[in-house]
């Protein structure tokens, strides 16, 4: 087995032949520590300082409401057409702005709207619970709609055939995280898409804990129907805009749940008459938020230069290294892998349990002695969460996180912590 420093070496080498590893220059690194928190937040793009102060010490300071027209009621078609490309589809079936949860409600419902014989929402226990609530919320507002939830008695990943069962048992619309955001447990969303086609039933997903780090082609897939935020592996600030994906077939059958302003098909001619915009911008609710837009828009510039294929390469090698590190240092530990191993299976953050968990989270976080702080994530009840971020984490990131896990328990030094939590972590 050797001892794990020999690992060091072995991440050096892989770093040097890295052709990502010079996008990492590119992001604010001035803090002294190893960020590996799970896709919660991306860093800040360094390029991204120079286009908010220009939004906000140009354009708003000096321009004023000049600047509506020359530049800020175009804003959300830059960044639009820049999602698409990451998701290989139409820049007409993406709009950009408010949250995902927003733009989930808005989208179910407005699916819902035209499509009265629907009896059933359905998820599971691996969705996101933000999703969760909102599609229950939903299902009351309709008297001949139930919301059911499909619990596969674990936390790790889907049982596939389960779900069609369910699926055809309860035709309707199915809910559900490209990426489980506990485990990493990544779907066939191809398979997923042509089952719900087959069986009279409509699938949005949400791909918050997907886009960015791994390739999505929404085409290629027969994806219909997506919602997604930003300010993870798109590293597009904290609150960035969110995003709605219609398939262009899907469009015309849509009415919006809110008659906002810049829904309107003409909204400039304040009419007191509504007429609802024929193409995406039937979601939008108001004035576009501006700041978090210009936030945005380097972020996305980095994803296309690099391109999803190679980070999700570089993500898969990343997890190759941890997991021949994990099986020879850490599983003997009492150290559980949750995620997935199979590349296919998988999104790009790594899922680890342990009985200790939170307390050896506390040691990583706020080390004692000259040990180097890394941020990670805790999720209740026992998980930590691995964020790999291709842009900007290292094979040698990953073999210091991997001597400090091993470190904490050889040594106990989790006994220095206690088990008080604080509300964020």
């Amino acid at each position: 087995m050797g001892k794990i420093e020999q690992y060091k070496e072995i991440a050096k080498k892989y770093d040097l032949s890295d052709e990502l590893s010079h996008f990492k220059e590119r992001f604010d690194n001035s803090n002294d520590f190893i960020y590996l928190v799970g896709n919660s937040l991306g860093k800040l793009p360094l390029d991204t300082i120079n286009n908010v102060n220009q939004t906000v010490k140009m354009d708003w300071g000096k321009d004023l409401i000049s600047s509506w027209n020359r530049k800020w009621l175009s804003i959300e078609n830059t960044i639009s057409k820049k999602i698409s490309k990451i998701l290989k589809c139409n820049e007409d079936e993406i709009y950009v702005g408010a949250s995902t949860s927003e733009n989930l409600y808005k989208l179910l419902k407005s699916i819902l709207i035209n499509n009265l014989e629907i009896n059933y929402i359905i998820s599971d226990n691996l969705n996101f619970p933000s999703d969760i609530y909102i599609a229950e919320g939903i299902s009351k507002d309709f008297e001949n709609i139930r919301f059911k939830l499909l619990d596969y008695g674990n936390e790790a990943e889907a049982n596939i055939d389960k779900l069609k069962e369910f699926i055809s048992n309860n035709n309707g619309i199915l809910i559900l995280s490209l990426v489980s955001y506990k485990s990493s447990y990544k779907y066939p969303i191809k398979e997923i898409n042509d089952y719900c086609e087959n069986n009279n039933s409509i699938v949005i997903w949400d791909i918050s804990h997907a886009i960015g780090a791994i390739d999505i082609d929404f085409h290629n897939t027969n994806t219909k129907y997506a919602v997604g935020c930003t300010y993870k592996y798109l590293n597009g600030g904290p609150g960035s805009q969110a995003f709605i994906y219609v398939n262009e077939k899907e469009q015309n059958i849509l009415k919006t749940p809110i008659r906002g302003w810049f829904s309107h098909n003409s909204p400039f001619d304040f009419s007191n008459n509504y007429e609802e915009s024929n193409s995406m911008s039937r979601f939008k609710s108001g004035s576009p938020n501006i700041i978090q837009l210009s936030a945005l828009e380097k972020g996305l510039d980095i994803i296309l230069e690099a391109g999803t294929i190679k980070l999700e390469k570089k993500s898969i090698e990343l997890f190759n290294l941890f997991k021949k590190i994990f099986n020879s240092h850490l599983s003997d530990k009492g150290y559980n892998l949750i995620t997935p191993t199979k590349d296919s299976d998988r999104g790009s953050h790594i899922t680890i349990s342990h009985k200790e968990s939170w307390r050896i989270s506390k040691c990583l976080i706020s080390p004692k002695g000259r040990d180097k702080k890394i941020l990670i994530d805790f999720r209740p009840n026992k998980f930590i969460r691995i964020s790999l971020t291709p842009l900007y984490t290292s094979f040698e990131d990953i073999y210091n996180l991997t001597q400090r896990l091993f470190g904490i328990v050889k040594h106990k030094e989790y006994m220095n912590h206690d088990n008080e939590k604080p509300t964020v972590t």
